[in-house]
């Protein structure tokens, strides 16, 4: 019996009982669409995750002042020459303020351009400040949502903070930042504009990592430097901690599924050695007749495997559809943007594949091992 006999023998034999067949082909579609859709949705979440803590400045450290000399510009050139890295100051100010009959008390925080770049203020009416009005120190303000909602303004309103007239040009709904500031109730204004009130006195400093150095390494160089040059007790902060948790945290929860995806494949291969062990016991006249006309036992071993490979190929073909679909309702449902990457499919498949050949193993051992005479009584 050639090869291709076998195959085209096993297929009648696998669409013979086409709804149990159909049954046993979606428990390994099932299995092989878990895998891939846990595959291929977790990296699209671990990307999601360190795109997140990126945006709160997982590349930047935050100074700020542990005792009570505050820091001042002095000090942001220092760093920024000792550690060859760019550093940015920040001025915070409680203020009350006041448009019309509105009152509230709100932040007033002065930045520059590249720092306001880096928190990714969500400006969810008006607009961002222009590059005229941070050089010139215009009066124009970004109001935190919060701030805005109390005091009654709109893009364009003009406003009082701490004595001194601004005009609102874009309402502020969100910030991504590690420091230690309400954007929602903050009204933020180029520094310039905070100068004539706080001289060189800065609340914060903001540190961008070089490419050489790890953000942990450059905070401990910035204390360091502060405490010695500057005598100046200092708390210097990165994400990278909380960036290392998470992503502990994201690998457990991964593994986890990862080890439910794989059970509920090997249930699909349970299910291919159970529907073959049944078929073993309801074909051993066949087999005995096989037999009989010079079938040999590896023919007929040959003959399961076959039929366990052709469940496990249609199954893993059916559960990488299926899971195309699972993982494209899914990144619609949560909001990835899943890409479902070729390896994955390919070692996904593969695993479908050798798990229906294992799975054959043992019914196929069965029927080689019958006795032609056993098997010919039955009826």
């Amino acid at each position: 019996m050639k090869q291709l006999e076998l195959w085209k023998l096993g297929m009648q034999n696998v669409l013979a009982a086409s709804l149990r067949s159909a049954l046993t082909v979606l428990g390994m579609a099932i299995g092989v669409a878990a895998i891939l859709a846990v595959l291929t949705l977790g990296e699209a979440g671990r990307v999601q995750v360190k795109s997140e803590i990126g945006r709160l400045g997982i590349d930047r450290v935050i100074i700020t002042a542990a005792g009570e000399t505050p820091l001042d510009t002095a000090d942001g050139k220092m760093l920024g020459e000792a550690l060859s890295a760019q550093v940015e100051g920040l001025v915070c100010l409680p203020v009350k303020a006041r448009a019309g009959t509105a009152a509230a008390d709100v932040v007033l925080v002065g930045c520059s351009s590249s720092y306001l770049q880096q928190v990714s203020p969500a400006v969810s009416q008006g607009r961002m400040l222009k590059p005229g009005e941070w050089q010139s120190a215009a009066p124009a303000a970004l109001v935190g949502m919060e701030a805005a909602r109390t005091l009654r303004l709109a893009p364009g309103n003009w406003f009082s903070a701490g004595g001194s007239m601004l005009r609102c040009v874009g309402i502020v709904e969100s910030c991504y930042t590690a420091a230690q500031i309400d954007f929602l109730h903050a009204v933020i204004v180029p520094v310039n504009v905070l100068t004539p009130w706080t001289g060189s006195a800065l609340q914060e400093l903001s540190v961008q990592v070089p490419a050489q150095i790890s953000p942990d390494a450059l905070a401990g160089q910035a204390e360091a430097l502060l405490n010695d040059v500057g005598g100046k007790a200092v708390n210097a902060v990165s994400m990278q901690v909380q960036a290392e948790a998470a992503d502990a945290v994201l690998d457990v929860f991964m593994d986890v599924l990862r080890w439910v995806a794989f059970i509920c494949m090997l249930v699909g291969g349970i299910g291919i050695t159970n529907i073959l062990l049944v078929s073993v016991r309801e074909r051993r006249r066949e087999i005995g007749i096989m037999q009989s006309l010079g079938a040999t036992g590896r023919q007929i071993c040959g003959l399961f495997l076959c039929e366990a490979m052709l469940y496990a190929l249609t199954g893993g073909i059916s559960g990488l559809m299926l899971g195309g679909l699972l993982i494209a309702l899914a990144g619609a449902s949560i909001g990835l943007t899943p890409v479902v990457q070729f390896t994955d499919c390919l070692s996904v498949f593969a695993c479908s594949l050798l798990l229906g050949l294992v799975s054959g193993v043992a019914p196929a051992a069965r029927a080689s091992m019958l006795r032609p005479i056993d098997a010919l009584r039955e009826e």
